[in-house]
């Protein structure tokens, strides 16, 4: 029958109607026979689409910004409330309406819904919630991850809190680590490595050659010197043992980039240098000779850095004091001393959770990766001793130590091996699955998280150095496997991951601008560079002098020297177009 007013109904079942506005929000009215009424309940939706659109066209960076920005986040969740009641409301309209659509003369009094209809608007409702519900969802965990990302208390993924007063022992891990120890008479060395024969433990640096760094603010500036400088540092944070407690970096890679021309290297910094310089409000801790290692110099392997500024010596550091600030003051010391070490300003850190980037590297389907030398890992140890049915060698390794010490990953690292063309083989497991021997031939082959953790942690039968430079090859493959045509359809399992796998202190409202950078900053171009022994011209020792540290400074103030310019543009910051297909 048609419509009283003369009106064309396209839609005569109420349930379509208010499936169509479920859709759209004034499309089942419209399509109900009351066009004006769609338009007038579609005006917010068509309000909100024309906005977005407009900022997308004008503002395109700052909407990246803002998915940052936890205020704007809270807004949009606000948003999300008041969008899930206004759909409800033009849901059930949208049903009222088209009822009325076709005339029925008996009816008396307001319009009621029957049985079937109420169910089939229950299911419409029930999908419009759990829409709604997704996107707070994952407001709520994206503003998780963010507090994760910056908490100034430290990573969410970090090990046991320690105790009031509570410090960590400086630990030995095998023959050779070059541990020094401070408690030593000066030019006494506590392991098997010592100084070369160049250097003079007796010698001094100039304090007033050494930086001064009193407020660490460079995070909020990074941009005011041309330079992008970030400390990337990997831990294996939560793992037992020692690494349960504190913050001991084992990858300390600084990314140094010009920002005018994109050009950029990585410059590796081994864990194990030993007696590097401190700026001076650290180094007056440290002004007599300790530990084979002159005055103003950190006597330790540097990782070790983080812990005594943390937890064992705090007042010695002299920024962020207080409770709960342990971490933030771990990495900013860490952070302060390699800027030393190498001339750089360091604008702020990256730490990255090894074991996180497992989760994250697999949420994105594995990494691409052209190894250029077969790697391994399998038991060795003196003569008499099971694992030297494997391989001879001075001291007892029980082959890789898996992340998980139970051997739970072993099976999935199997089924990808099986895969990889004969790339990627497990040869062996220890009884208690904690160990494993393994071979990952060179070539162009595919890794899943555990894989590449594998190919980026094993040291036992390569160098400290080899690692950095393997590190390094993982982080550039990642960049130039994850395209943003790859990421995006995988953002929802992401967002619950990134907490669990970085923590910075770079202001991350600045998105946009990295954005622009990243494909020049991570790409095939980008120098690798590992300040080690053979680099600083001593090839016997890690210990820094005089005379290495002035190499140190030289290495990387021409680091970017033979690297051609990337074609980043832009100021304050950043250039290029950003991230596209």
């Amino acid at each position: 029958m048609p419509h009283p007013q003369g009106r064309r109904v396209l839609v005569r079942n109420p349930i379509a109607a208010a499936f169509l506005s479920a859709l759209f929000p004034g499309a089942g009215q419209a399509a109900a026979g009351n066009p004006s009424r769609g338009v007038i309940v579609a005006i917010p939706m068509f309000a909100v689409v024309a906005a977005f659109l407009a900022i997308l066209v004008t503002q395109g960076r700052s909407v990246l910004d803002s998915a940052f920005n936890q205020q704007w986040l809270t807004s949009l969740l606000i948003l999300d409330i008041v969008a899930l009641l206004y759909h409800v409301w033009a849901v059930v309209d949208a049903y009222f309406v088209a009822d009325r659509a076709v005339e029925k003369p008996r009816r008396r009094g307001p319009p009621r819904m029957k049985w079937g209809a109420a169910f089939g608007i229950a299911v419409i409702l029930s999908g419009t919630l759990l829409v709604h519900a997704g996107v707070a969802s994952m407001d709520m965990s994206w503003q998780n991850s963010l507090t994760c990302l910056q908490s100034e208390t430290g990573p969410c993924f970090a090990g046991a809190t320690l105790a009031p007063g509570q410090t960590l022992a400086n630990a030995t891990e095998q023959p050779g680590a070059g541990i020094v120890d401070p408690s030593t008479s000066p030019g006494a060395s506590g392991s098997s490595s010592s100084p070369g024969t160049t250097f003079d433990a007796n010698a001094t640096f100039d304090p007033n050659q050494l930086p001064k760094i009193d407020s660490p603010t460079e995070a909020k500036n990074w941009a005011a010197d041309g330079q992008l400088n970030i400390l990337l540092a990997g831990v294996d944070a939560g793992l037992g043992g020692s690494r349960s407690t504190g913050l001991r970096p084992d990858t300390m890679i600084v990314l140094h980039v010009d920002i005018a021309s994109g050009r950029a290297a990585m410059i590796g910094i081994p864990r194990n240098t030993q007696c590097v310089p401190l700026p001076q409000a650290i180094a007056q801790n440290y002004s007599k000779a300790s530990g084979g290692c002159p005055a103003y110099t950190y006597p330790n392997m540097l990782n070790w850095l983080a812990n005594d500024a943390g937890w064992n010596h705090p007042s010695w550091f002299p920024f962020y004091q207080g409770s709960g600030l342990e971490y933030t003051r771990a990495m900013t010391a860490t952070e302060q001393a390699i800027g030393t070490l190498t001339g750089l300003t360091i604008d702020g850190f990256v730490v990255i959770n090894l074991q996180g980037l497992v989760t994250l590297i697999d949420d994105l389907g594995g990494i691409d990766i052209n190894v250029p030398t077969t790697t391994y890992d399998k038991p060795c140890g003196p003569k008499g001793s099971w694992e030297a049915a494997w391989y001879v060698c001075a001291y007892e390794h029980a082959g890789y130590e898996l992340p998980d010490d139970n051997g739970s990953v072993v099976a999935h690292m199997k089924a990808d091996a099986a895969g990889s063309a004969g790339k990627q083989s497990i040869s062996w497991q220890s009884s208690d699955g904690a160990n494993i021997a393994f071979v990952i031939q060179a070539g162009q082959q595919h890794m899943d998280g555990d894989w590449a953790l594998a190919y980026a942690r094993t040291r036992e039968f390569t160098t400290d150095y080899s690692r950095m430079m393997r590190q390094q090859l993982v982080i550039k493959s990642m960049r130039s496997t994850f395209d943003p045509c790859t990421v995006l359809p995988r953002i929802p399992s992401l967002v619950n991951h990134l907490g669990a796998a970085f923590w910075t202190n770079m202001p991350l409202t600045d998105a946009s601008k990295w954005a622009g950078m990243a494909k020049y900053i991570v790409s095939g171009s980008v120098k690798s560079i590992t300040l080690d022994p053979s680099t600083l011209g001593n090839p016997s020792t890690t210990y820094i002098n005089s005379t290495t540290w002035n190499t140190a400074k030289s290495i990387v103030a021409h680091s970017l020297d033979s690297v051609p310019a990337a074609g980043a543009s832009g100021s304050s910051g950043g250039g290029g177009g950003g991230f596209s297909c």
